[in-house]
C-alpha cells in the first residue's frame, strides 16, 4: 500500500506539470518576450519624442522659415506683387523701369517635388528693360537679389546706348520668377517640364508692357 500511495503522489505531480505548470510557463515566456519587444521599442519613440519636443520648443524659428519661403516662392504667379517690388528697387536705384514682360510659366526640368501636396514648382520668365547710368543699372540688378522678396533668377543682361545718350543705358535683362501652381492649373495644359507651355500664339504677357509705378501693395 505505502508504494502505491507513493505512485499516486507521483502521477499527481506530473498531472501537476503536464496540466497546470507547462501552459503557465508558456504564459511567462510570452510575457517575457512581449517585454524585450516593448523594450526594443522604446528607444525608437524616445527618440521619436525628443524630435517633437524639439520641433516644439523651435516652432517660431520654423513659422519665420515658412512665412520667407512662402515670400520667396508664393502660391500662384502674383505678377502685380512681383511688378510691384521690381519697381521699388527701380526707384532705389534711381533707373526708369521702362517695361516688364511675363510669359508663361513651365515646370523646370529636375525640379525638386513641392512640399504643398497637389502643387508642382513653375519657373515663369520675366524680361525687364531698365535705362539709367551703369553704376544705378548695377544697383538695380544687386537689388534685384538683395531687396526683392521672391527667388528671381536673372539669366542673362544685355546693355546698349540709351536713346537719350551716353552716359545713360539700357539695360535687357531676363530670368525666371518661381512659384507654386496647382498640379492641374489650366496655365500648365501641355507644359514639359525645362521649357515654356506651347501657344497658338504669342504668350501672354511674352511682349514687355510699360512698367507703371507701384501704388498699394501689388
Amino acid at each position: 500500500m505505502p508504494a502505491a500511495g507513493g505512485l499516486a503522489g507521483l502521477l499527481v505531480v506530473a498531472a501537476y506539470f503536464v496540466v497546470l505548470h507547462r501552459p503557465r510557463s508558456a504564459e511567462i515566456d510570452a510575457l517575457h518576450a512581449e517585454t524585450d519587444r516593448l523594450r526594443a521599442q522604446q528607444a525608437p519613440l524616445q527618440r521619436e519624442i525628443a524630435a517633437m519636443e524639439e520641433v516644439a520648443d523651435r516652432k517660431t524659428e520654423f513659422d519665420a522659415a515658412l512665412h520667407l519661403l512662402e515670400q520667396l516662392i508664393p502660391a500662384g504667379l502674383a505678377q502685380p506683387a512681383l511688378l510691384a517690388q521690381l519697381q521699388a528697387a527701380a526707384d532705389a536705384a534711381e533707373v526708369e523701369l521702362v517695361s516688364v514682360g511675363f510669359e508663361e510659366p513651365a515646370v523646370p526640368e529636375g525640379a525638386p517635388e513641392s512640399p504643398v501636396p497637389g502643387t508642382v514648382l513653375v519657373a515663369m520668365p520675366v524680361t525687364a528693360v531698365v535705362d539709367g547710368p551703369y553704376a544705378a543699372v548695377t544697383d538695380m540688378l544687386r537689388r534685384l537679389e538683395a531687396d526683392v522678396e521672391r527667388a528671381v533668377l536673372v539669366g542673362t543682361v544685355a546693355l546698349t546706348e540709351s536713346d537719350a545718350g551716353f552716359p545713360r543705358l539700357t539695360a535687357t535683362w531676363s530670368g525666371q520668377a518661381y512659384a507654386l501652381l496647382g498640379a492641374d492649373d489650366p496655365l500648365l495644359a501641355g507644359s514639359a517640364p525645362g521649357g515654356p507651355a506651347p501657344s497658338d500664339g504669342q504668350a501672354s504677357g511674352g511682349t514687355p508692357t510699360p512698367a507703371q509705378p507701384a501704388t498699394g501693395d501689388g
